[in-house]
């Protein structure tokens, strides 16, 4: 009797450990890091898939604004959404496919005259977790 609980209890001791190591591999993988990049600027020179015209704060004028996002660590192929606010308000949802494991996109918006204040750029992944925001201001 003695012999066969303590083959259970090292058995069960064994799958404890099985599981807690599978557990930790689980956890690695899930917090690969994803690295975001946001940049805004008047337009995107597609050779060099940079900004032209970069800057944090545009004039009322400004017709248009492009948002430049640089993604590295996200495993492809996936999908990003560029989640668009003007003042808190969602003003535009852009999808996005991510081709590779370092990858570069684009999305814009038409701005108006009267469309003054601050506006922010949240990027999700298919969940709609945001994996990361930035600013810009029109005045």
């Amino acid at each position: 009797m003695k012999d066969s609980l303590r083959t259970a209890l090292a058995l069960v001791t064994l799958v404890g450990f099985l599981t807690l190591g599978l557990g930790a591999v689980a956890q690695t993988e899930a917090e690969a890091t994803v690295e975001v990049e946001i940049g805004f600027g008047l337009g995107i020179d597609r050779e060099t898939r940079g900004l032209e015209g970069s800057a944090v704060e545009f004039a009322a004028d400004t017709p248009q604004v492009f948002c430049l996002t640089r993604i590295r660590g996200l495993a492809a192929p996936a999908q990003v959404t560029h989640a668009w606010y003007h003042e808190g308000r969602t003003m535009a949802r852009v999808d996005l496919n991510v081709g590779s494991g370092d990858w570069r996109t684009w999305s814009s918006k038409k701005l108006l005259p009267s469309w003054t204040g601050h506006w922010e750029v949240k990027v999700l992944d298919a969940n709609g977790t945001v994996l990361a925001s930035a600013g810009f201001d029109v005045k």
